[in-house]
């Protein structure tokens, strides 16, 4: 044989090699794919005042010096995920002594606020986590109309203002653990983080 017909010949036996390595690799490999869908989660509340809503009507006319009127509000979590809530409350002030201001109670104690509500700087903020779900218990149940005012501040219209807000409380700190107990400065401070 020649040496041309040598090198053909295991030029030959090499390429059947390879092929019949490859096939056989062939045979013992697989594929697979996942596919992951996500969406994105939100934060969404709602504020209700159950109580005074029940009187059928979003005004209190005519009310007189120590009344007392049911104003109970509460935020439910109307979202996805789980959050962290405060509310503001604006126009306690009828008179200009801060004595002539409106005042709050829950369980007719004066200046009692509801479970888990913690007041800090211009803020009432509720110390747990609200899951998705989950309502407050009220921020606190009546307030209570000045002794001082009189009949020449009956023309005055007087408006107590109650804005609730909320931010997500994933992310808050590196562990869920951590996060269920975030002191209220903490919580105070995430709210700026989120950019409130």
């Amino acid at each position: 044989m020649s040496k041309r017909k040598i090198l053909l010949l295991a030029s030959v036996l090499a390429m059947v090699a390879v092929l019949g390595i490859g096939s056989t690799l062939a045979y013992f490999t697989s594929t697979d794919e996942a596919t992951n869908e996500f969406t994105i989660g939100n934060v969404k509340i709602d504020l209700t005042e159950p109580e005074w809503d029940e009187n059928g009507s979003a005004d209190a006319p005519e009310v007189y010096p120590t009344e007392a009127l049911a104003k109970d509000p509460t935020v439910t979590n109307i979202g996805a995920n789980p959050c962290f809530v405060r509310i503001s409350v604006t126009g306690w002030d009828c008179l200009p002594d801060p004595a002539g201001d409106i005042t709050y109670r829950t369980d007719y104690v004066d200046g009692k606020l509801g479970d888990d509500w913690v007041e800090y700087g211009d803020y009432f903020y509720y110390t747990k986590v609200l899951a998705a779900g989950e309502t407050t218990d009220a921020l606190f149940d009546q307030i209570v109309i000045p002794a001082d005012l009189e009949n020449g501040d009956a023309a005055t219209l007087y408006e107590l203002q109650v804005n609730a807000y909320a931010v997500q409380a994933q992310g808050a700190k590196p562990s869920w653990s951590a996060v269920q107990t975030m002191t209220v400065e903490e919580i105070a401070a995430w709210f700026t983080t989120c950019g409130f």
